[in-house]
């Protein structure tokens, strides 16, 4: 008696946790049945082709009636269990879209080796998906350059990157950040800064589903991912990779705050002039810079790579960690040659690239020790800085009597440093760090032999930067003491 029938069930495997459902509308109304044919439309979202499906029967015979409720019934089964299961899983994602696994029993995270070289993955999947994850700080930044560099040879490895795949290009194209960052939960600062690219995850997609290559990305967002949003990495790259490679790089912990402190704080030799300049012409703050326990405050232990790496092995049981420190060989060519699985040409163009002119310096920090000066001798009333080329010129010559005439390098100024208390907490987690690295080590990457003299040493440098990087220049104490007194007089 019904003049139609309306339900709603999913059209694809594609989903919007907060509502991506078709209206399916089955006409039963005096008109139709008089024709032989009934017809049942499925719409959806663009990306899912509408199909019809007739239902033939003979008008109002019993047995007609009775398979059309059969259908109409099963597709009712169908509507409740996929609501229940979109209505779970929403409960665990933040992300606007979502991308589920083709097939919910089979087991996406497994890294079962290939055993031949360029082989097709299982069940119609490509063979192997390389996420760099970084951390921050690790030469994350020369992976990424170098990729775009080799981008050719990554091709003909069978290496595709998404941002290759896009008509209108990503910026920054080398740092995959827009991809990473649909990982990270909605109101995210660095999503807010950089939002999600869906285009970016449906080019990752198309690289395995239409091209059956192996896919290639690198981003220190990654390491900001929560535990929610590995598990959706997860879920993402079981659908079209057999293999998955999870790269990170360890760093010993106190070395990587002070790298973090210098970054943070746009400490560059091209920015540092410009900064001192604009900083003398405020004359607001006590220092140049903030200092290393600022710094120290402010930074989560977290995002170093221990804890990173215990996070995305909870995951994937296939997470190479390279070691930041081991200079056998270059990061590059470790990254190549033994992270990457079977990217042979890769490998020896980056070899062939080390071996000529060396690995360039991306990224790289500064010690302002000699800018710190300058601005503390102008705000004590030493010296008046009264143009940014009088600016450059004291620095200029603060680093030449330092370094020529005292023969003295900047390590030896005095130190205000941390208190015994967070040195040791320093000390604490760098040694927790230490033990998991060790942990890791036997991944295969030839670092066993190492481990050993890695411990052995990470006292001695502790020492090392507990006297010095960990530390900010006393420029009080510099400044009152004859010799810079002398030559703030004479000199400048």
């Amino acid at each position: 008696d019904y003049e139609s029938l309306s339900l709603t069930v999913p059209t694809s495997t594609t989903f919007n946790p907060r509502g991506n459902c078709t209206t399916v509308t089955l006409n039963m109304n005096r008109r139709m049945m008089k024709r032989n044919t009934k017809s049942l439309s499925l719409g959806g979202r663009k990306s899912v082709t509408s199909q019809t499906v007739s239902i033939l029967s003979k008008p109002m015979k019993a047995i007609g009636m009775l398979t059309l409720l059969a259908v109409i019934g099963n597709i009712v089964k169908l509507h409740y269990k996929v609501s229940s299961d979109l209505d779970s899983l929403s409960k665990k994602t933040n992300h606007d879209n979502f991308t589920l696994p083709s097939s919910s029993t089979e087991d996406s995270s497994s890294n079962a080796p290939t055993t031949q070289e360029g082989a097709s993955g299982t069940n119609n999947k490509a063979v192997n998906a390389v996420i760099h994850v970084g951390p921050y700080k690790t030469g994350s930044s020369a992976i990424q350059h170098y990729s775009k560099v080799l981008h050719l040879e990554l091709a003909s490895d069978k290496y595709e990157m998404p941002w290759k795949h896009l008509k209108q290009n990503v910026n920054p194209w080398d740092n995959q950040v827009e991809f990473a960052t649909c990982f990270l939960p909605e109101r995210s600062g660095e999503r807010s800064i950089f939002p999600c690219r869906e285009d970016l995850l449906e080019a990752g997609l198309s690289i395995a589903q239409q091209n059956n290559n192996s896919l290639l990305v690198s981003a220190e967002t990654f390491a900001a991912t929560e535990t929610t949003g590995v598990a959706e990495l997860k879920t993402y790259l079981g659908q079209a990779w057999s293999n998955v490679t999870i790269v990170a790089t360890y760093r010993r912990y106190y070395e990587w705050v002070v790298s973090v402190h210098r970054e943070n704080n746009k400490i560059k030799r091209s920015l540092a002039g410009h900064k001192l300049w604009q900083a003398i012409q405020k004359n607001e703050t006590e220092r140049l810079y903030p200092s290393i326990q600022d710094t120290l405050a402010t930074i989560p232990v977290r995002g170093a790579s221990a804890a990173v790496v215990a996070r995305y092995k909870e995951f994937f049981p296939n997470v190479v960690v390279m070691n930041y420190h081991d200079k056998r060989k270059s990061l590059l060519e470790r990254f190549y040659c033994d992270a990457i699985p079977h990217a042979p040409n890769t490998c020896k163009k980056a070899k062939e690239m080390m071996k000529n002119g060396g690995e360039e310096k991306m990224n790289e920090s500064y010690d302002a020790v000699y800018e710190e000066l300058t601005y503390a001798a102008h705000r004590s009333g030493m010296i008046n800085v009264h143009s940014k080329e009088y600016c450059e010129a004291v620095t200029i010559a603060i680093k030449a009597h330092q370094e020529k005439t005292l023969k003295l390098s900047s390590d030896v100024f005095p130190r205000a440093c941390p208190s015994g208390k967070i040195l040791d907490d320093i000390w604490d987690i760098s040694l927790r760090s230490e033990k998991d690295f060790i942990k890791y080590a036997s991944n295969g990457l030839g670092y066993e032999d190492e481990v050993s003299l890695l411990s052995n040493s990470l006292n001695d440098d502790f020492d090392v930067y507990s006297k010095t990087r960990l530390c900010d220049v006393d420029v009080h104490t510099v400044l009152q003491s004859q010799v810079w007194r002398d030559f703030f007089a004479e000199e400048v």
